[in-house]
Formats: structure tokens, C-alpha cells, sequence
């Protein structure tokens, strides 16, 4: 059993600490418990970040649907800012995960993996972070726009990878210079996601397509 000091009020569902209380609670539950509720914060402002935009919503917006105080957001959170690049540096954490993961795949099958992120986020209604990011950048926080930024390298530095493997090995064939096809087809998928948002034309499989077929 461990003694945990909580040096701050916090409210969590149905447990409450406040300052000078010790809560006797085993070590790993405490931390189970809290490590949930940071991911749960987390979830509702990524669904918040790309349905609404970040200038959109508030603590409120967040601790409502859970139940708790802004306070608890807070104790994980002290300001949106770094709820805001939290998310990012979450999100760039699966991308990385995911695409070390296709490295076995053949080169066309890691392009397709690419695209197919782009293509879940469209079958969500969602844009991807660049896009629901991107038009606000000048009056995001300093941050954010840092993470927003290694976002965005990541991204392309991925795709160019892929690229030049598929044109090393001779299953891609491209007169543009691979930096160029990058932002080529990164651009198109964006594009297709943001499209469908204003307009809801859903284009994005014929983009998919000639993608593909462009390679």
C-alpha cells in the first residue's frame, strides 16, 4: 500500500483528494486511475481538435461528458496550450507506431498504408491535424505550432522514404523530384479531406486511385 501526497484539490469521478490529504490507495491503481482519466481528457480534445479546432472548445467542453472538475484537467493539463500539444505528440506517437510497423510490407503496401490513414480519417468525418491545425497556425500557441511543425516534417519525411525506396527497388516510376511527389499527393489527400467538409463531395478514393496509378 502506498502514501500518495496530493498537493492539489483534485475531483475524479467518484474519488475526491484535496490539499494536506493523504490518499491511501495501492500504487498501481492510483496510477492506472490516472493514467485513464489523462487519456480520456485526451481522446474528447483530439475529437474536439478536429471536429470544432482548438480555438473551439474549452476545459468545459472536456470535463462535462466526464464528469469531473476543470480542476482534474488542470492537475494534468495546467494550460491548453499543452493539452493542445499533448494531442499532437500523441497522435504523431500512433503514425510512428503505425509506420514502423508496415516496414515489412512491400513498398506499394507501405504507400497504401500511408494513404489509408488519410482514408480512415475521411470515413470518420474528421480532417487530419495539419488541416484542422493548419489555417489557425498563426494564433495557435507557440507549442503547439512547434509540434505542429515536426508534425508536418514527419509526415512528409515519411512519404519521401517511401518514395525513393519504391523508385530504388523499381516498383515506382515518378519524373518529379520525390520531395515534389510528396507534397503532390500529401496536398491531394488533404485537400480531398476538407473538400468533403464544405462540400461533401467524398472524392477521396478516386484521389486514392490516381495516386496509385501516378507511381
Amino acid at each position: 500500500m502506498a502514501i500518495l501526497p496530493m498537493m492539489q484539490e483534485i475531483e475524479l469521478d467518484s474519488y475526491s483528494f484535496s490539499k494536506s490529504m493523504f490518499a491511501y490507495l495501492p500504487t498501481s491503481k492510483y496510477l492506472g486511475f490516472m493514467s485513464d482519466t489523462k487519456e480520456k481528457i485526451m481522446d474528447i480534445a483530439e475529437e474536439l481538435i478536429r471536429t470544432k479546432g482548438y480555438h473551439a472548445f474549452s476545459y468545459k467542453d472536456i470535463s462535462s461528458p466526464l464528469n469531473i472538475r476543470n480542476a482534474a484537467i488542470h492537475y494534468h493539463f495546467s494550460t491548453k496550450a499543452d493539452l493542445g500539444a499533448a494531442v499532437i505528440e500523441r497522435v504523431m506517437s500512433r503514425y510512428q507506431d503505425r509506420s514502423q510497423a508496415a516496414e515489412v510490407l512491400s513498398v506499394k503496401e507501405q504507400l497504401q498504408q500511408f494513404i489509408d490513414i488519410y482514408e480512415e480519417t475521411n470515413a470518420h468525418n474528421h480532417v487530419c491535424f495539419v488541416g484542422a491545425l493548419g489555417p489557425a497556425y498563426q494564433t495557435l500557441p507557440e507549442k503547439m505550432q512547434t509540434e505542429l511543425r515536426k508534425a508536418a516534417k514527419q509526415t512528409k519525411g515519411r512519404l519521401i522514404e517511401i518514395l525513393k525506396l519504391g523508385l530504388e527497388s523499381g516498383e515506382f516510376t515518378f519524373d518529379e523530384p520525390v520531395s515534389e511527389k510528396a507534397d503532390l499527393i500529401i496536398t491531394s489527400l488533404l485537400a480531398s479531406l476538407i473538400l468533403k467538409r464544405v462540400s461533401g463531395d467524398n472524392i477521396i478514393n478516386s484521389i486514392t486511385k490516381n495516386i496509385m496509378a501516378s507511381v
